[in-house]
């Protein structure tokens, strides 16, 4: 069962996605969970504690999806390259508030402290996955998550979310990468 911390901040993970950063308040908050008047107040005090909240809840969605996604690769039978599709679809369809989300605030030059560490605490935990999955050093890891987070962003942005272009830009990414790391 969903606890109400987590359906106050899915909630306003959606407020964000779909008012943009100007229009996270407690209220648009409870509006959207429908939840009495104050619920989301009861559950984060004040908006920087909120904004903080949405940042944790963020990482550890992806942190969920990313602990899931090796099994994929060893045990689904598909190619490297359908699993990377789909999982960068996903991010743009399914789970698009929580991407659009995580780009808007992470932009935001006025983070407070608490959720600019829970952004550098996910973005380090992307880097890591990374870092193991594809058996690479730290700045590898960076240039890779670039990468794939800027054609994602691009797609984003162009409101396209168009498999085939995920898919052009990810066989063509894969081939770099093959060509650009080695194993240990």
């Amino acid at each position: 069962m969903i606890s109400r911390r987590d359906v106050v901040t899915d909630s306003a993970i959606a407020v964000v996605a779909e008012q943009g950063v100007r229009g996270l308040t407690h209220r648009a908050v409870d509006a959207l969970a429908e939840l009495p008047v104050g619920s989301t107040s009861n559950v984060y005090r004040t908006r920087d504690a909120l904004i903080t909240g949405i940042m944790e809840r963020i990482g550890d969605l992806n942190s969920q999806q990313l602990d899931r996604l090796p099994d994929m690769f060893r045990d689904s039978g598909k190619p490297a390259l359908e699993i990377s599709v789909d999982f960068c679809m996903n991010w743009l369809t399914t789970d698009r508030n929580r991407f659009y989300t995580m780009i808007m605030l992470s932009l935001d030059p006025a983070l407070p402290n608490e959720a600019l560490a829970a952004k550098q605490k996910n973005t380090a935990k992307i880097d890591e996955f990374v870092m193991r999955l594809a058996n690479v050093d730290a700045e590898m890891a960076r240039a890779m998550n670039s990468s794939v987070m800027g054609m994602m962003i691009t797609e984003l942005i162009a409101g396209t979310a168009d498999r085939s272009h995920v898919e052009s830009f990810m066989g063509q990414f894969l081939t770099w990468v093959g060509n650009n790391t080695t194993q240990a």
